[in-house]
């Protein structure tokens, strides 16, 4: 074998090594941009323009689904009032929500504008003894002081608390 054959053999061991290494990174690389890819452009606005009206970059993406499914059920017109909504916001004239909320005053958008906020403040879409709630712990109501504040709940050590697993007993008790 000639000189140059093998290091073309070496180049080609190199670069290999060098395409595994990057082939096993890609998914920690790429799972950011993935993950906030939404299912489909509806729900795709729908997140986007929940993260301009409620001032929270964090939602849930599973919970905004289920919202977007429920507020979807709820009102026929919510999916073409949500497209208007998003029409206006991506013109760039409002920054905030404070300023889309005072250029809707009078406008029937304004309503699917409050309740937006107000599905992802309480966790819940409907009124009612019956009403399905959507998000609880994780409902924005809760987070500003979620670190000082116990959600209310009647169960003893807060929501879902059955979720995780039970302290280890040390010495198991003789009877």
């Amino acid at each position: 074998m000639s000189e140059k054959t093998l290091m073309s053999r070496r180049r080609l061991l190199l670069n290999s090594g060098i395409s595994v290494i990057g082939l096993s990174l890609l998914p920690a690389i790429a799972s950011p941009a993935l993950a906030s890819v939404p299912a489909n452009d509806a729900l795709s606005g729908f997140i986007s323009f929940s993260r301009l009206a409620t001032g929270h970059n964090d939602l849930d993406e599973k919970i905004g689904s289920q919202l977007y499914a429920a507020l979807s059920a709820k009102d026929a017109a919510f999916t073409d009032n949500l497209r208007k909504l998003v029409d206006m916001v991506r013109g760039g004239a409002h920054a905030d929500v404070e300023s889309l909320d005072a250029a809707l005053t009078g406008n029937p958008l304004r309503d699917t504008l409050l309740g937006i906020i107000k599905a992802w403040y309480s966790g819940v879409v409907e009124e009612g003894t019956g009403a399905t709630v959507y998000a609880f712990e994780k409902a924005l109501m809760y987070q500003p002081a979620r670190d000082v504040v116990v959600i209310p709940t009647f169960a003893f050590n807060g929501p879902d608390y059955w979720v995780a697993e039970p302290n280890p007993v040390s010495q198991m008790p003789r009877f």
